[in-house]
């Protein structure tokens, strides 16, 4: 099991590809701890502009640098560094991918504007209005990659893409563990289906952000799934269909695959039993998610054996995508009690439509990220 540094840090970066060139931050304090992961991978919880940007919770598996996740931004815009988590590799699948969910009690929505870099990666994030203007926002980010293997007859258990407008296909940006490639073929007007081969294994975690865009750009949803493949639906703050670029990704175990964590499908009443799953500390120690809703305010509960391989603190983050159409979800507050072999996260959530008008009785798809990898049974 490979050896990894977790940070929650705050810190000023310099120059790297793709940061907002108004972007700044300050340095505040770091906290240090370590754990494990399986693939390279970050990611961080960011507090808003307004109340000092800095990182409240950070894990970045590349680095040990007491600051390994920094943060520098201007209200609305913030550019995430996650120290050594950069590649030079042109392999498919390399490339990797982010998810972005706005955290906090208002309808201000966040999307991905660009990721990379050669030494370190960053995530360029920009959270708006329903109108489209920039806006503070707290937000859960999360980047993984993966290198897309030779084909085999596996079933595909982890896969993901990036869909940029206009639907270009770009291999460096998109991996299916069985060693083919996805595709995305578009329904009609922002309406998108991503073919994942060899997927047949359909509980797993779903998440899709929106990517780049202009004037706030759009929001993007899962429309719905069945074996091999997921429909994304985006929209725009008027709620018209519109074509939009998207990041996406899938996993059967974990968050990303093989990380503790869980995922659900909240399907308005309860995270449906056979569409979500939790993974613990041992792959058989026990574990679970379940969920509820009172008026419109969801809440998911992940619960069970989950914690650190050693003193160190059990880092979390939960992401959430709208479910049945481009609805998006925030985080209102995430809250942890109790410690491994009974531990337990609590996730509330609420939805909204495009034009970001609450929504009464929410479905939405739901992962819960953590800092340390599953062991064997």
């Amino acid at each position: 099991m490979h050896k990894i540094v977790l940070m929650c840090g705050i810190g000023v970066f310099g120059a790297c590809v793709g940061a907002p060139d108004d972007a700044a931050g300050a340095a505040t304090s770091v906290a240090t701890s370590y754990g494990f992961s399986y693939r390279p991978m970050g990611f961080a919880r960011i507090t808003p502009a307004g109340s000092g940007c800095r990182v409240a919770t950070g894990f970045d598996s590349a680095s040990n640098l007491s600051s390994a996740v920094t943060v520098s931004c201007t209200p609305g815009h913030y550019a995430v560094n996650f120290a050594g988590l950069g590649t030079t590799s042109g392999a498919d699948g390399d490339g990797g991918q982010a998810q972005v969910t706005a955290e906090g009690t208002d309808n201000t929505r966040c999307r991905v504007m660009s990721w990379g870099g050669s030494t370190n990666l960053t995530v360029n994030v920009e959270c708006n209005t329903p109108g489209g203007t920039a806006a503070d926002s707290p937000f859960a980010v999360l980047y993984y990659r993966s290198t897309q293997p030779s084909s085999n007859t596996q079933p595909a258990n982890a896969a993901y893409t990036w869909r940029p407008a206009g639907g270009a296909f770009w291999p460096y940006w998109d991996y299916n563990s069985s060693g083919t490639h996805n595709s995305v073929t578009t329904l009609a007007t922002g309406q998108y289906r991503v073919t994942i081969p060899h997927a047949t294994f359909i509980n797993a975690s779903m998440m899709v952000t929106a990517y780049n865009g202009t004037s706030g750009g759009a929001v993007c949803g899962i429309l719905g799934w069945g074996s091999g493949y997921a429909d994304v639906e985006c929209r725009n703050s008027s709620n018209q269909l519109v074509d939009s670029g998207f990041s996406f990704s899938y996993a059967t175990t974990g968050p990303t695959i093989d990380q503790q964590g869980a995922h659900a499908w909240f399907n308005g009443t309860s995270a449906d039993p056979s569409y979500s799953a939790a993974l613990g500390k041992v792959t058989c120690s026990p574990a679970s998610v379940t969920g509820s809703r009172s008026g419109s305010l969801v809440t998911i509960i992940v619960s069970g054996d989950l914690g650190s391989w050693d003193a160190s603190p059990f880092l979390r983050a939960s992401l959430s995508s709208g479910y049945g159409g481009a609805n998006y979800c925030k985080v209102e507050t995430l809250t942890v009690s109790g410690v491994a072999p009974n531990s337990t996260a609590t996730t509330t959530l609420r939805c909204y439509d495009a034009a970001g008008t609450e929504i009464a009785a929410p479905r939405l798809t739901f992962t819960h990220v953590t800092s340390d990898a599953s062991g064997p049974c």
